[in-house]
């Protein structure tokens, strides 16, 4: 019923969703490599000493400063940024409760998904590169503070006349709704789910009651409570518009066609209209979208002003050398563009 959901913000997925660390440091290395490569970076590569002995080998040893210089072969200067993005936006953007539970339920959505694929909780977080759900919870935080980061970067480029307008034209009250679905699919051809979805609204014009009629076709529909959903929820066009005309307690006299099929829907309740300050960033950040197509580097360049504002210097000559190569991919690129 709604668009699924990715998590593509920042690039880093795996299970094509999430690709973590495996982009970070090298599989072969694994996470615990990259746990050391945080300490040594921290000893020798920002210090510029040998650091402790690691092993030695007869008269000759292996240092710390040796195992950052080798480990960094596999690793590039994303898993920096990882770091330095998480310590400038700790103290910059302190989630509400509100928030913290919107980082929550993406948590389990994700893990939910994967199960439906065959996947344990346990199963797809060792795929997707986390040691606990805590990990991946953290991961999912920072990506969370990024994009406000990206809204706060995106309010200069869009105007209020914008903001207003779309309020205007596209903002309403949750609407909380059920339906049932009639799917056309290679065994079910339009007219026959067609000819199914008139039969099901007939039931209920004669007084049939909406929950004992879905389950009469039980095996043969899709029977689902949706619970609220606003403007930016990602529900098909064509079923938003048919709940907004409906009143509270009624049902759609004609199906309701979107790619998945006919739908029956049938209204509970809608709230009240959010007010401009309550969605206000939610809009900048469907605005942003048009600002996007002529910038695909934009979040990019949120993030780099981030960093340049909080005076990020990087030590290390090979991930200072890959940082400024994308700086200068992210501003030329789109200069050619």
């Amino acid at each position: 019923m709604k668009e699924e959901k990715t998590n593509n913000k920042n690039e880093t997925g795996k299970l094509t969703i999430f690709k973590k660390k495996e982009i970070w440091i090298s599989g072969v290395i694994g996470i615990l490599v990259g746990a050391i490569l945080i300490y040594v970076l921290g000893v020798t590569g920002i210090l510029g000493l040998q650091g402790a002995t690691i092993a030695t080998i007869k008269n000759e040893r292996i240092t710390e400063k040796e195992l950052y210089d080798e480990m960094k072969k596999y690793s590039s200067v994303s898993y920096i940024l990882e770091l330095v993005d998480k310590s400038i936006l700790k103290d910059k953007y302190e989630l509400t409760e509100e928030q913290k539970s919107e980082v929550a339920e993406q948590v389990d959505y994700y893990i939910n998904m994967y199960s439906s694929y065959g996947y344990t909780e346990e199963a797809f977080l060792e795929e997707a590169g986390f040691e606990s759900k805590d990990e991946f919870k953290e991961y999912l935080t920072l990506d969370y503070k990024r994009n406000l980061c990206y809204i706060d970067y995106l309010k200069p480029l869009i105007s209020d006349e914008e903001i207003n307008n779309y309020y205007n034209e596209n903002v309403y009250g949750e609407i909380n709704t059920k339906y049932i679905l009639v799917e056309v699919s290679e065994d079910i051809t339009d007219e026959e789910a067609l000819k199914t979805a008139n039969e099901i609204i007939a039931k209920l014009n004669a007084g049939g009651n909406f929950d004992d009629v879905a389950k009469e076709y039980e095996g043969k529909v899709v029977f689902e409570e949706l619970g609220y959903n606003g403007f930016n929820s990602g529900l098909a066009d064509e079923y938003v518009s048919a709940s907004k005309e409906l009143e509270n307690n009624t049902y759609s006299k004609e199906p309701v066609k979107t790619e998945f099929g006919y739908h029956i829907i049938y209204k509970i309740d809608q709230k009240e209209q959010p007010t401009l300050e309550e969605v206000k960033s939610d809009i900048i950040e469907i605005l942003g979208k048009d600002l996007e197509t002529e910038d695909q580097y934009l979040k990019h360049k949120a993030l780099i002003k981030l960093r340049e504002d909080n005076n990020l210097k990087i030590k290390d000559d090979k991930f200072k050398q890959e940082y400024e190569d994308f700086c200068k991919q992210v501003n030329t690129e789109n200069e050619q563009s």
